[in-house]
Order: C-alpha cells, then sequence, then structure tokens
C-alpha cells in the first residue's frame, strides 16, 4: 500500500515536473502579442512601423503583421510609431499564450507636398484620373498614407485643332468620385468620371479640357489636363 501511494507520488511529481518544462521551453509563462498594423483608410502596409512594448519592439518595411513575445502578463501599453502617422497608443491585459491585437494607424501628412500632376485614360467604367504627388525638388512622393481627401473638377469640351485650341462648352462640373488603388506606386489616388455623367456629341467632340482641385489637410491643389479623351478606346 505504501508503495503504491509513493509511486503515485512520484508519477504526479514528474508529471509536473515536466509539464512545468515544458511551459518554460515553449514560453508560455509568458505572452505573444500579434496581430497586423495596417494604414486606417487604405488597408495597406505601414511602411518602418515600429511596435513597442515596455522596450520591445518590432519593425515591419512591407508586411501588415507584427508579433512580440515573451511579454510578461499583466497590464502594459502598446505604443506604435511611423513616419507620416500619428502615433498609436493603447493600453492592453496580455495573458500567457497568444493575444491579438489589431492596430490601425490613421494618416497624418503627406512629406513635402508641394503639388499635383495629374493625367486622364478612358476605361470600361469612365475617365479614369491618376493623381501624382510631387515634392519641393519637383520628384514624385511615392511613400505617403492615405488621407481623408476630396476632388472636384469641370470638364469642358475642347475646340479647335492640336495645336490651337480653346475651352468649348462646359459638359460637367462638381465633385468626383475617389478611390484608392494599392497597386499602383505613384498614383495610388485616383478618380473616375463616369461616361453616363457625360452628354456629348460622339461625332464632333473628342476631347477635352479638365481643371481639378484636390483638398487635402494640407491644403487644396489644383491642376489640368488638355487632352483627356472623351470616348473609348477600342481594343
Amino acid at each position: 500500500m505504501k508503495k503504491s501511494v509513493i509511486y503515485t507520488v512520484a508519477i504526479i511529481l514528474i508529471g509536473a515536473g515536466c509539464l512545468i518544462s515544458f511551459l518554460f521551453l515553449t514560453g508560455e509563462e509568458h505572452g505573444e502579442v500579434k496581430g497586423v498594423v495596417a494604414d486606417a483608410l487604405s488597408g495597406d502596409a505601414v511602411r518602418q512601423a515600429r511596435i513597442v512594448v515596455d522596450g520591445k519592439s518590432t519593425i515591419k518595411f512591407t508586411s501588415t503583421s507584427y508579433s512580440l513575445t515573451e511579454i510578461p502578463p499583466g497590464s502594459h501599453t502598446l505604443k506604435v510609431t511611423a513616419p507620416n502617422y500619428y502615433d498609436f497608443t493603447k493600453p492592453i491585459q496580455v495573458k500567457r499564450g497568444k493575444n491579438l491585437v489589431d492596430i490601425a494607424m490613421r494618416g497624418r501628412e503627406i512629406p513635402d507636398l508641394q503639388g499635383i500632376i495629374i493625367f486622364t485614360e478612358p476605361k470600361e467604367r469612365g475617365i479614369e484620373i491618376e493623381i501624382r504627388f510631387h515634392d519641393s525638388k519637383g520628384e514624385g512622393i511615392v511613400d505617403y498614407p492615405a488621407l481623408p481627401f476630396t476632388l472636384e473638377g469641370a470638364l469642358f469640351v475642347r475646340e479647335g485643332t492640336e495645336g490651337d485650341y480653346e475651352k468649348g462648352r462646359k459638359i460637367l462640373e462638381g465633385p468626383i468620385e475617389l478611390f484608392w488603388d494599392s497597386e499602383e506606386w505613384l498614383a495610388k489616388n485616383k478618380g473616375i468620371i463616369p461616361w453616363d455623367r457625360i452628354r456629348i456629341d460622339a461625332e464632333k467632340e473628342k476631347y477635352g479640357i479638365l481643371q481639378l482641385v484636390l483638398h487635402t489637410p494640407q491644403g487644396d491643389f489644383e491642376d489640368s489636363s488638355t487632352d483627356v479623351k472623351l470616348f473609348r478606346e477600342v481594343k
């Protein structure tokens, strides 16, 4: 009877020791904080985001996912910083094992924004407008957050020849729909003028002049295009 009790106690102690060793080896006595860090408006990855919990940090350049390990259970403050974004700070309660914390970063500004350049192209949906940003050196800006812009403009029929023309009748005026194109490099911000908003004489009115104003948190920026195709291209 005594031997049986001794054996049982020994087995329990060995089992407990194995469990403690397993937890130690797998790091389950600590917590892992993981999730995604993305632009709040576009959902794109936030480049050069630095995510910090009690001095432990990770830097991600292209991926939206992050992971911080060996975080002691308890109350902590998670802080995220990235160029051209507002800082993100959130109190978190970490438990043993995995802790999911998704982060939505809000854009602050486009760095050294001095102006815009627009390009137009007829697409199936309508006239697509590329909006490119340039800095004080005249160079294109490629790394920037999504911001709450609005776009408005006026579209005129272009009258005359290619080398000698003027604005004709106005065929559109007012707000223009904006959308974000994550696949683009220079022109992530785009506008679209649906074909059903344009009423033209398809035989005579082939080209237009477009004047745009982009309203941004950093001010209003204008540009125009004088060779807007008012027709779908046949491929």
